[in-house]
C-alpha cells in the first residue's frame, strides 16, 4: 500500500536483503550498536557506521539523523542512521519518532528502494517496534498539498523492513491501515472552513460507510428539533451551514455491548457572539479534530475487521456570529432535559457534545469516550505534548493511557473535584456552559459528563494542545496531527 510516497513490506534479515538497495536506514539506540554485526550488512556499511559512531556520541539522541553516502558498484548508497535513544529511552515511541525523521531524509535523498533495519528487531518478541517503525515512516512522510498550484512530486520509495518477528507481515499491514487513517484525519483537519462544513463532514462519513462494513445515520436540524437537541442547534444557528450529527456503527462482535467514540466537530469556530481575537483565528479550522479522529479511527477499525462493537458519533456545527446566533445569557434545554445558561458562546464544543453523548447513551452505548479540542486551559496545564482526561471511571482512564502508550500519545488524568462541579451550577438554569478560567479544562469536561446517563463509564479527552503541531518533528508534521486517532484504534483492539 503506497501511503505518503512509501510502500513498506516486511523481510527477513540476510545479506541478500540489501542487494540493489539505494538506501539503508539503521535504527540504533546506544546499546543496540553492539548488535550491528548481526544485521548481515555489507561490510563497508558496518565499518563506516562503527567508525562514525566512535567520534559522534550524540548520534543516538532520539530523532537525530546522520546521513553517510558510500560508493557502490552502480552509483552511491545512502546510509541513514536514526538515533533511538539510550537506556530506558529505547522504546517504541522513540523508534516511531526516529522513523518519521528517517522518512523525510529518504525523500530528501530521493531514494527509490530502501532497507529498514534495527538490531532490536532481531528479537522475535519486538512486534511493537515493527508497528512503531512502520507507522513512523508513513506518518513522517505526510504532506498536505491539496491547494498547491504547482505540486512538487516526490520520488516514491519501496522499503523493506527486516526483522525476526514471525508475525511481521500482519503487523506491517495493520500499521499501514492505522497510519493511512491518521493521514486521513490530518487531511480533514487541514481543510479550511470554506471547504469543510458540517454537511460536507456528514457526506464524508456517508461516503466512507459505502465502502466499509459500517452503518451510518445522519441527523439533520429537523431531526434534532424533534428530539430536543437544542444544545447543538443553539451552536449552529448563527451559521448558514446547518449542524449535523453523524452516527457510524461497526459491529464486529455480535451481541457485545457498544463503546461510543464521540467527537467534537466544529468545522470553524469564530467564537460566535463572544468572538475570538483575529490573531490566529484561522487555526480554528482545526476545531473538528475530535470528530476527525473518530472518523479516522472508525475507518481503520472497519478496515481491520476488529472483533469489537464500536459506534462513532460526530457532533458537527459551525460557530458563527450571524443574526440568528445564540447570545450570552441565553438559556437552552439539551436533549436529556437539562437546561444550560450560555455564559460564553465560545464555550460551544461542550454544548454540541452534550447532545451527542446523550444520543450515544440513547442508542445503547455501555461506555462513552469523547474527544475534543475543548479548551485552551489544557495547554496551560499540560503543554502541547499531553492531552488531559476528565472521567467518572478510573478503569476507562487507565485503558486510554495504555492505548496511548501503544500509540505513542501522552495523556494525564485531571482531578474531578466536587468544587469543580459546583462551579458549573447556574443561578437561573441547571448548568453554566462556562465556569471561567480557573480549572477550565476540568469544568469543561465535567459539563459534558452531566449529559452521560447515570452508571455509564465515561471519559473526556481534551486535545486542545495536541491537535496541531507548530513545526515538523518526529512523525508529526506541521499542521493537523490527527492526535487521538491512533489511540482510539488501539483502544478498539483492546476491546
Amino acid at each position: 500500500m503506497m501511503i505518503n510516497g512509501f510502500n513498506i513490506t516486511s523481510g527477513v534479515v540476510n545479506a541478500a536483503a540489501y542487494d540493489n538497495a539505494k538506501g539503508i536506514v539503521l535504527f540504533l539506540c546506544k546499546e543496540c550498536l553492539q548488535g550491528l554485526g548481526k544485521l548481515e550488512l555489507p561490510s563497508a556499511v558496518a565499518k563506516a557506521v562503527e567508525a562514525y559512531a566512535a567520534i559522534h556520541e550524540d548520534m543516538f539522541e532520539v530523532g537525530t539523523i546522520n546521513t553517510l553516502v558510500l560508493p557502490q558498484e552502480e552509483g552511491l548508497l545512502t546510509v541513514i542512521v536514526a538515533g533511538c535513544g539510550e537506556g530506558a529511552e529505547c522504546k517504541p515511541v522513540a523508534f516511531r519518532k526516529a522513523a518519521g525523521e528517517a522518512a523525510r531524509a529518504l525523500h530528501k535523498a530521493k531514494v527509490g528502494k530502501a532497507v529498514l533495519a534495527a538490531p532490536i528487531l532481531l528479537n522475535p518478541k519486538r512486534g511493537a517496534y515493527v508497528e512503531a517503525i512502520t507507522e513512523g515512516i508513513y506518518l513522517g512522510a505526510y504532506t498536505f498539498t491539496l491547494f498547491k498550484s504547482k505540486e512538487t512530486k516526490r520520488k516514491e520509495c519501496e522499503a523493506v523492513l527486516l526483522s525476526a518477528v514471525a508475525e511481521a507481515d500482519a503487523l506491517v499491514a495493520k500499521a499501514a491501515i492505522a497510519a493511512e487513517a491518521v493521514s486521513y484525519t490530518r487531511d480533514l483537519i487541514n481543510l479550511p472552513g470554506n471547504i469543510l462544513n458540517p454537511v460536507m463532514m456528514a457526506d464524508e462519513a456517508v461516503k466512507m460507510a459505502q465502502t466499509l462494513p459500517l452503518e451510518v445515520e445522519v441527523l439533520d436540524e429537523t431531526f434534532m428539533e424533534i428530539n430536543n437537541m437544542h444544545a447543538i442547534l443553539a451552536v449552529g444557528q448563527g451559521s448558514n451551514n446547518p449542524p449535523r450529527m453523524v452516527v457510524l456503527k461497526y459491529n464486529g462482535a455480535g451481541d457485545a455491548p457498544y463503546t461510543a467514540f464521540v467527537g467534537k466537530g466544529i468545522t470553524f469556530d469564530s467564537g460566535g457572539i463572544s468572538i475570538k481575537p483575529d490573531d490566529n483565528m484561522g487555526e480554528m479550522k482545526d476545531d473538528m479534530s475530535g470528530a476527525g479522529a473518530v472518523l479516522g479511527a472508525m475507518k481503520a477499525i472497519a478496515s481491520l475487521k476488529l472483533k469489537c462493537n464500536v459506534m462513532g458519533v460526530l457532533a458537527c456545527a459551525e460557530n458563527m456570529p450571524g443574526g440568528r446566533a445564540q447570545r450570552p445569557g441565553d438559556v437552552v434545554r439539551a436533549a436529556n432535559g437539562k437546561t444550560i445558561e450560555v455564559v460564553s458562546t465560545d464555550a460551544e464544543g461542550r454544548m454540541v457534545l452534550a447532545d451527542a453523548v446523550w444520543y450515544a447513551c440513547h442508542l445503547g452505548a455501555k461506555k462513552v469516550i469523547d474527544i475534543a479540542t475543548l479548551t485552551g486551559a489544557v495547554i496551560i496545564a499540560l503543554g502541547k505534548e499531553t492531552s488531559g482526561i476528565v472521567a467518572n471511571d478510573d478503569k476507562v482512564v487507565e485503558e486510554i493511557k495504555l492505548a496511548g502508550k501503544y500509540a505513542g500519545e501522552n495523556y494525564w488524568q485531571l482531578p474531578s473535584l466536587p468544587e469543580c462541579k459546583e462551579a458549573i451550577k447556574s443561578d437561573v438554569a441547571d448548568l453554566l456552559n462556562s465556569a471561567g478560567r480557573a480549572g477550565g479544562c476540568i469544568t469543561g469536561g465535567l459539563f459534558i459528563g452531566e449529559f452521560v446517563d447515570a452508571g455509564i463509564p465515561w471519559a473526556h479527552i481534551d486535545i486542545g494542545g495536541t491537535s496541531t503541531a507548530e513545526k515538523t518533528a518526529g512523525c508529526k508534521v506541521k499542521g493537523g496531527t490527527g492526535f487521538g486517532t491512533l489511540t482510539l484504534i488501539k483502544l478498539a483492539e483492546m476491546l
